[in-house]
């Protein structure tokens, strides 16, 4: 995107954002679920390219 067109989209949303406030509208809820996150566990192969990106895909894409 062209820094023009990005500093546009930016102070748009400031303005929506001070609109916001001015109306006193709520914050929007912001709180992300944390029970919903895969469980995770800790790599411990070698860690090459190819051995990280293997265990990345197997732990949440498969």
């Amino acid at each position: 995107m062209k820094p023009a067109k990005v500093k546009r989209i930016v102070l748009a949303c400031a303005v929506l954002h001070n609109m916001r406030r001015i109306w006193g509208e709520p914050n929007p809820d912001v709180q992300v679920n944390l029970d919903k996150q895969p469980d995770v566990q800790n790599f411990d192969g070698p860690m090459d390219g190819h051995g990280v990106r293997n265990r990345l895909i197997e732990q949440y894409f498969v």
